[in-house]
């Protein structure tokens, strides 16, 4: 049961992830997926092995057949069950004695990389439920062992059936639980590997459990890396393309922001232990253990998979840093608390701009779409539209990306399947299907270049071929 403590932590929880995530709300977009969806109405979890995913939007949007548009409410509840993970994870602070639990616990929110979770006005409910349950199947407790491990396993499945790449969170809460061992003195061995052997038993069922039951028997996106030269070359270039999304984020000046209360933290702990080179020793080993299993919470599993997604929204775990830093300032330089706040100052800020580079970029194609729309209207008895190329991105964008590379990762400018649910909402529902025709389409294109056939209008930002009743958008500048 929930103590007025717990009610009060939640709801200020629930208040630092509403301020977090609130650029985003603001912006309002529809990002990505959430175009087709707010068209065609469609599910689509359940095929790719999220059919909790399904069953959850439909009761909460009272929908029924089709996926009805819940924005705000989504990411408003998002907030709570992002709140009650952090919640969650000081009340296992707690437990294990960390001074100042509640601020450090509150770090968890501050993920830069999860803000793409939240900007699907679709996905973002079930995503952060899926967090949230992944949280719970690592920190639950009852007196009444069957009665926790049972709902360890159903919360972890749980997880996995809302958003597979959620579940990390548990092998990132790993990382947190070592760093508290590599602060204590008295550092038992056989206990420390007896607690990890248990927690990689309990994630293993139940990731079993759900390949068994819930996972799609034919999913190409779930094909694992063979064990021989080729799949150690494709591991290490899925390695190099999840570092350099990380260091994206990282450009100057925002490592300086980590350096900071990383330095106090080590400064402090070789003071305490100056006298006993052992504890330093064991600080150290237990802590590179730790950042090593940080490592690999960014993707977990799916580091394995041969169309491994390194995207923002797999790395949920990125935030667990935070903490890790903060555990040691916490019991070393409790006087210095606040500096573990630091990195937080980047989060919010990246909040911000991202979401201003996404919006700006929404508006630059929301003008351009309305000039094709018109351009077309022009043109009778144009029975299908298809689209090739990409747009360009808009100054203001831009500028963001530049100064803030990870933002290229979530910001997208139009092509082939963002470009077609937009022209569709533009009041031309005869495009293509951005998904399965861009085949056709590029195909039609060549042909149209092939036969000499000559734009009928052409600018900086598009160009439009005509050939009997068919369309081909070109999508930025055509090179003559």
């Amino acid at each position: 049961m929930f103590s007025r403590y717990d009610i009060k932590a939640l709801f200020i929880y629930s208040g630092l992830t509403l301020l977090f995530i609130y650029p985003l709300i603001l912006a309002g977009i529809y990002y990505r997926d959430d175009l087709d969806r707010s068209i065609t109405g469609y599910y689509g979890w359940r095929g790719l092995g999220r059919p909790f995913a399904d069953i959850l939007t439909r009761f909460f949007s009272a929908s029924g057949h089709y996926n009805l548009d819940l924005f705000p409410y989504t990411m408003l509840a998002s907030c709570i069950f992002l709140g009650a993970s952090s919640l969650a994870l000081s009340k296992h602070l707690i437990k294990s004695d960390i001074p100042n639990a509640n601020m450090v616990a509150a770090l968890l929110i501050f993920n830069p990389f999860i803000l793409q979770n939240i900007a699907y006005r679709y996905d973002s409910l079930g995503m952060s439920i899926a967090f949230f349950l992944a949280v719970i199947a690592y920190t639950y407790k009852n007196k009444n062992l069957t009665i926790e491990i049972a709902t360890k396993l159903i919360a972890g499945v749980l997880s996995l059936t809302l958003y597979q790449p959620c579940a990390n969170i548990f092998i990132g809460f790993l990382a947190i639980d070592v760093m508290i061992i590599a602060t204590k003195k008295d550092i038992k061995v056989k206990e420390s590997i007896t607690f990890l052997f248990k927690k990689t038993i309990l994630f293993i069922s139940f990731f079993l459990i759900y390949m068994l039951f819930f996972s799609p028997k034919n999913n190409s996106r779930a094909e694992l890396i063979h064990l021989d030269q080729g799949g150690m070359e494709h591991l290490a270039k899925t390695l190099i393309a999840l570092k350099t999304m990380v260091l994206s984020y990282l450009h100057h000046p925002v490592y300086i922001y980590f350096a900071i209360p990383l330095l106090i933290s080590c400064v402090f702990m070789l003071v305490a232990y100056r006298t006993n080179i052992k504890h330093i020793a064991s600080f150290i080993l237990y802590g590179a253990f730790s950042f090593l299993i940080f490592i690999i919470s960014l993707m977990g599993p799916t580091l394995l998979l041969q169309d491994a997604p390194v995207l923002p929204r797999t790395l949920v775990s990125f935030s667990v840093i935070l903490v890790i830093i903060a555990i040691p300032i916490m019991h070393f330089a409790p006087r210095f608390k606040y500096a573990a706040l630091i990195p937080v100052i980047a989060s919010l800020a990246f909040s911000a701009q991202l979401s201003n580079a996404m919006k700006s970029q929404q508006e630059y194609e929301d003008f351009v779409f309305n000039m094709i729309a018109q351009d077309i209207a022009t043109h009778k008895d144009i029975a299908s539209i298809g689209t090739v190329g990409q747009l360009d991105k808009n100054e203001r964008a831009r500028l963001l990306i530049d100064n803030k590379p990870l933002i290229g990762y979530f910001v997208s400018p139009a092509t082939q399947f963002l470009a077609s649910f937009q022209l569709v909402n533009k009041g031309l529902p005869q495009t293509r299907h951005g998904y399965t025709d861009v085949d056709e389409s590029k195909n039609q294109f060549a042909n149209m270049i092939n036969k000499g056939i000559k734009p009928v209008s052409s600018n900086q930002y598009y160009s439009l071929f005509i050939e009997d009743n068919a369309a081909i958008i070109y999508l930025g500048k055509i090179n003559n």
